[in-house]
């Protein structure tokens, strides 16, 4: 899954319109759609702000050299 599909499951699992995303984020509509159709990689930031707003958590899990650390 990439993150533009994650968005949009997240989104839609909140019952959230891509409008009220937008308001919820300040973000524009035309970046959230570019965001879940994968034209646009969003910065950490931003990404954050929209999680945030959908009330989900973000976990890293770092790689090294191709792996998980915990691999």
């Amino acid at each position: 899954m990439n993150t533009g599909e994650i968005v949009r499951a997240a989104r839609e699992s909140r019952e959230i319109t891509v409008k009220q995303l937008s308001d919820m984020t300040g973000l524009s509509l035309q970046t959230i759609y570019g965001i879940e159709a994968g034209k646009t990689s969003p910065k950490m930031d931003t990404m954050l702000l929209i999680m945030r707003a959908l009330e989900y958590d973000i976990i890293f899990n770092p790689r090294y050299k191709g792996g998980y650390i915990d691999e």
